[in-house]
């Protein structure tokens, strides 16, 4: 059992009846291989614990968009077109996919829009069911374990994103430096990610230490307008930010809510009752943060 798990069995049942203003948690990771460890210990439950809760074709462990949709799939597509749109890509061209989960956000980017790329994962068994996900769908893509400090391209990206990661990075400003660094001149930096919506949501509360304890403590969100300002650090020209409404976002933690129900007991079977209540209590807290004023989502697209 992690450090952060012991210090958080005793108070995570509160955020049943808690307060939901605010909740960052613990302290981000400050090295990469303390990142590596934080991730692994999350991510490395079976595939199909994660494919059986996000539910649909491309498993996108993320907020999607419903307006219009009806299914999952059909979500999880709206919303990776929304991406696609805004940073206009084309076939041949060259994406990274910095937190590619289970390889269905690029693989479908890859078979819609006719890009390449790569893929970036911290986890041995994303990587495995990425990489059969790719050879199933005839893709031209890459799937790597590797940290975004430590990666290195021979050749240029057109574009770079991510789909609620940057929360999990402790140095902003180094990621945005490196990406970058990775794009072609004119290339685009997207990013999608929650960010409270005032300073005065900052406190720690029962709900986040619920959201810390199913991240390992690896995250801690922020305002817009402080990414914004790193973003510009980094070299980067801001083209725009588009708001997406936090409706969907709890349509989805209601659609991943119900996938647990529906499969409680081969769940059960697969990474016990404890971790199976611990996602249920993640879902529920989820669903009454996204109902309240704390926070926003939102998509930032920049330009080298």
């Amino acid at each position: 059992m992690s450090d952060l798990r012991r210090r958080t069995n005793d108070t995570v049942a509160q955020a049943e009846d808690a307060d939901t203003e605010g909740w960052s948690g613990y302290p981000q990771a400050t090295t990469a291989q303390e990142d590596i460890e934080r991730t692994n210990a999350h991510y490395d439950l079976p595939p199909e614990f994660f494919l059986t809760l996000t539910g649909g074709r491309w498993n996108c462990y993320s907020s999607n968009v419903w307006d219009g949709a009806t299914t999952e799939t059909e979500s999880q597509e709206r919303k990776l077109d929304l991406l696609a749109e805004l940073m206009d890509l084309r076939p041949g061209q060259r994406v990274l996919d910095v937190g590619c989960g289970w390889g269905g956000p690029l693989v479908y980017l890859a078979k819609r829009y006719g890009v390449c790329g790569v893929g970036l994962m911290l986890s041995t068994p994303q990587l495995t069911y990425a990489q059969e996900r790719a050879r199933n769908e005839g893709v031209d893509v890459e799937f790597r374990i590797c940290h975004w400090q430590d990666f290195e391209a021979a050749e240029a990206f057109d574009a770079v994103y991510t789909d609620e990661v940057i929360v999990h990075f402790q140095d902003k400003l180094g990621y945005f430096k490196k990406v970058r660094s990775l794009l072609r001149e004119r290339g685009v930096m997207l990013n999608k990610e929650g960010h409270f919506a005032s300073s005065r949501y900052f406190r720690p509360t029962a709900a986040g230490l619920v959201v810390s304890d199913i991240f390992e403590g690896s995250g801690s969100y922020g305002l817009l307008h402080d990414e914004l300002a790193l973003v510009d650090r980094a070299g980067f020209a801001l083209e725009r930010t588009v708001p997406i409404p936090l409706r969907n976002y709890k349509k989805t933690l209601e659609a991943w809510h119900e996938n647990l129900k529906g499969s409680r007991d081969r769940l059960e079977e697969l990474v016990g009752p404890e971790q199976y209540r611990r996602y249920l209590r993640y879902l529920r807290v989820g669903g009454r943060i996204t109902s309240g004023p704390w926070m926003t989502l939102d998509v930032t697209l920049a330009r080298r």
